[in-house]
């Protein structure tokens, strides 16, 4: 069965990484403070498990800097846009799971938070949706459907509404990533849109809707365009190869 083999890896990750979160929580007490910790070291534990289901392309794939780095872009200014953008929904207010999730991951120490969210878990989830997930649809159904079902999966596995949207739309881009420069490039776009979670969480560096509504719809509308942009030179660019 085909979808089993898409279905199995998914379930193995939330079996394993549940189990140990539940190991770690009878050393580490279960409170927001120590959740990033308890999540650096159940992604450390889970990361060969998901490695073992991975299958790397015959082509061999070449690390590419300059796609890596405009993906990098890509993913961020991506992220700026539809986090901007589902601001203004009353999305965020009716998710009360989404609040304690952001309330879990972005309570801890600035170093911590950028290890486990924009290294250990792009790397991880990367390898799982787009390495493992999407590469098994893609043997299915072909590149168009494997993109769009691959990123319903990632956005479904977020439980929840706001991370449904945000992951369900950014997979989209990380999956065409996935298909036109390999893994590194999902995972470096992954890494960006991330970062900006980060950064607007603990930094305070974007301007809010309540500031300035004309500042904060103009860097929706700039980031919507880099987006674009770097995402218009990267299909150009695997176009020339």
């Amino acid at each position: 069965m085909r979808i089993w083999s898409v279905i199995y890896p998914v379930g193995m990750y939330f079996v394993v990484s549940n189990m140990a979160m539940f190991v770690l929580t009878l050393f580490l007490p279960a409170k927001s403070e120590t959740y990033i910790l308890r999540h650096i070291i159940v992604t450390l534990v889970t990361f060969p498990v998901v490695y073992s289901f991975y299958h790397k392309p015959q082509e061999k794939q070449r690390i590419k800097i300059l796609p890596s780095v405009t993906a990098l872009i890509a993913g961020a200014s991506l992220g700026v846009a539809l986090n901007n953008i589902i601001a203004l929904t009353p999305l965020i207010s009716v998710s009360e799971t989404y609040q304690n999730v952001s309330r879990a991951f972005f309570g801890s120490t600035l170093p911590l938070e950028l290890l486990a969210i924009c290294v250990l878990t792009p790397a991880l989830e990367e390898l799982l949706y787009r390495g493992i997930a999407y590469q098994r649809l893609r043997e299915w159904l072909g590149v168009l459907p494997s993109i769009l079902w691959s990123a319903f999966l990632f956005g479904l596995m977020h439980a929840n509404l706001v991370q449904f949207v945000y992951a369900g739309l950014i997979g989209i881009l990380l999956a065409w990533l996935m298909e036109k420069y390999g893994l590194a490039a999902a995972v470096s776009a992954h890494i960006g849109a991330n970062l900006i979670s980060v950064l607007r969480s603990e930094i305070l560096f974007f301007p809010s809707a309540r500031e300035s509504m004309g500042a904060y719809l103009g860097q929706t509308g700039v980031s919507l365009a880099v987006c674009i942009i770097c995402v218009w030179r990267l299909y150009r660019g695997d176009r020339k190869e």
